[in-house]
């Protein structure tokens, strides 16, 4: 190896203009694992893979967990959205004072 280098006709390169933004880089960068799908999911994916012009399975299979956690509710709502729920809980309070209401206008009635 060499002591010093001679960078004077070096160019830098324009591959930094195509980088993603730092907030998406992990879209963009791939890592190998090891999972254990079920073979029947596995042929799905590579049956949809063999035809002309479809992306590779793993690329499918991909898109398949991306698209799920994109428009799934988060975890520990029960299922619903927080507007959902809020909304939810508005209408049974307003027919929790509702009835409170009738049954004291009934007790003055009465009275």
């Amino acid at each position: 190896m060499r002591k010093e280098y001679d960078f004077s006709k070096a160019w830098r390169s324009e591959f930094w203009k195509h980088m993603p933004p730092p907030d998406q880089l992990d879209r963009h960068i791939k890592v190998r694992i090891t999972i254990f799908v079920d073979n029947d999911v596995l042929k799905f994916f590579k049956a949809r893979a063999a035809k002309r012009g479809k992306p590779p399975y793993q690329t499918q299979i991909n898109q398949a967990l991306r698209e799920y956690m994109e428009g799934s509710p988060p975890q520990g709502k029960g299922g619903l959205s927080e507007h959902k729920l809020i909304s939810h809980l508005a209408e049974r309070i307003a027919e929790y004072s509702a009835a409170k209401r009738k049954k004291h206008r009934t007790k003055k009635s009465k009275a």
